[in-house]
């Protein structure tokens, strides 16, 4: 019996005889640096460790096959545990797999190939982040919506339900956090196109994937529903595993098109937002703030003397400081506010509905936190201030309250620096 103990990590019990593949095994999940693998070679070691109370895998991975277990026991011992159960293992038959499928499994993937590893640790992966992943099944049928819900929820998703049209809509403006919608074509009180549609007002391709479901699929209805704005279209007489198959490439779509999405608006030497994000994203809270009659506020920062550091210490003595300075505006942020790195040394804070006493209380305790020391320099202290000029959220455009706090961020540099002016 092998234990790996990693901090801040998802337990998995691994029961696996074979001592190669159980260190492959291993290997490739501790690469991912989220999971503490403990392995069991026999049926009766994964019954010691499960009567263990202080081991609490979140998941088992299993071989159908051990020395004191023949006929695959080791799966009911995990299902009884409460365990979301993946079987990997070399036996193979058409009975076999249908029998174990039967007892609730998430998955049976077969040890015959690298692809196989891949696509087992792939699904190790996507059940652990399916633990925080909400999804919606909008279904007239109770029935259906019990053996989608039943099949969801063996994958480790959240799943919320609704049986009818309108009673979706309401949920899912109502929770940001869901991912994924199934939706039927066939509702009681409106269309599935028209629910989908209205869906699509309010959640892009980006924030949600949607799913149309159909028991009487057409290659007409679904090409309608992509047509519309859905992401895929599956008949419910689909199989489990291709349900949970296209579910999975949908939400790693929907993943894939957010972390693009935040490389592009964030700046790679700080993590902090970017100019663009300032003039999209910002700038279309700004507008929906103002229309609303709430007021957003802005900081322009700028390091003092930022040029004669450089030139003293050299350009990458530079990007540290700056680096530095982005860390502290991070730890310093107000709840709401949002921090950009403008360009070279400067910066913009954005405070959307945050009062003016909120907003210099932030900025003061930011200057008074200056200077910085940087880690390599012999501990040096550099002797870095920050000037500040904010907005006063009267200001109707973007446009016009970063002119205000730019105004305002000359006025304190030309003043002596070190310094914060209000408009």
């Amino acid at each position: 019996m092998v234990a790996k103990k990693g901090a801040h990590k998802r337990p998995i019990l691994l029961v696996e005889d074979a001592h190669f593949f159980a260190r492959i095994i291993q290997s490739e999940l501790d690469k991912c640096g989220l999971f503490d693998v403990t392995t069991a070679g026999t049926l009766a070691e994964a019954q010691e460790l499960l009567a263990r109370s202080d081991f609490e895998p979140f998941l088992a991975l299993v071989d159908l096959t051990l020395p004191d277990a023949q006929d695959g026991e080791v799966v009911d011992l995990a299902i009884q545990a409460g365990l979301p159960t993946i079987v990997f293992s070399a036996r193979f038959d058409e009975q076999t797999r249908a029998t174990i499928l039967q007892k609730g499994i998430v998955d049976y993937v077969l040890k015959d190939s690298p692809a196989s590893l891949s696509y087992l640790v792939e699904l190790v992966q996507r059940i652990e982040k399916n633990m925080r992943t909400h999804v919606l099944v909008v279904d007239d049928a109770r029935a259906q919506r019990a053996i989608l819900k039943e099949r969801l929820e063996r994958y480790c998703l959240q799943v919320h339900t609704a049986d009818c049209g309108e009673e979706g809509l309401r949920l899912l403006e109502a929770n940001p956090q869901i991912q994924l919608l199934i939706l039927d074509h066939g509702l009681p009180d409106i269309s599935g196109f028209e629910a989908l549609k209205r869906a699509r007002r309010f959640r892009n391709f980006d924030e949600l994937a949607i799913v149309g479901i159909s028991a009487t699929p057409s290659a007409e209805l679904t090409a309608k529903f992509l047509k519309c704005g859905a992401s895929d279209f599956v008949a419910k007489s689909c199989t489990p595993e291709e349900l949970i198959l296209r579910i999975s490439q949908n939400l790693e779509s929907l993943e894939r098109i957010r972390e693009l999405k935040e490389l592009a608006n964030k700046d790679p030497m700080t993590g902090l937002f970017n100019r663009r994000y300032l003039h999209d994203e910002i700038d279309k809270q700004h507008q929906e703030m103002a229309q609303q009659g709430l007021s957003m506020r802005y900081a322009m920062i700028d390091i003092d003397k930022f040029k004669q550091i450089n030139d003293q210490f050299g350009h990458e003595t530079g990007d540290k400081l700056i680096i530095a300075i982005a860390d502290r505006i991070r730890d310093f942020l107000p709840k709401g506010a949002k921090a950009v790195r403008i360009g070279g040394d400067e910066f913009c804070v954005a405070f959307p509905d945050i009062d003016e006493l909120t907003c210099r209380a932030f900025l003061s305790e930011l200057r008074s936190s200056m200077p910085i020391t940087l880690p390599g320099h012999d501990e040096q202290v550099f002797n870095s201030t920050i000037s500040v000029g904010l907005s006063s959220g009267a200001d109707a455009t973007l446009s016009d309250a970063l002119r205000t706090a730019d105004r305002c961020l000359y006025e304190a540099k030309e003043s002596g620096r070190n310094r914060i002016i209000a408009a």
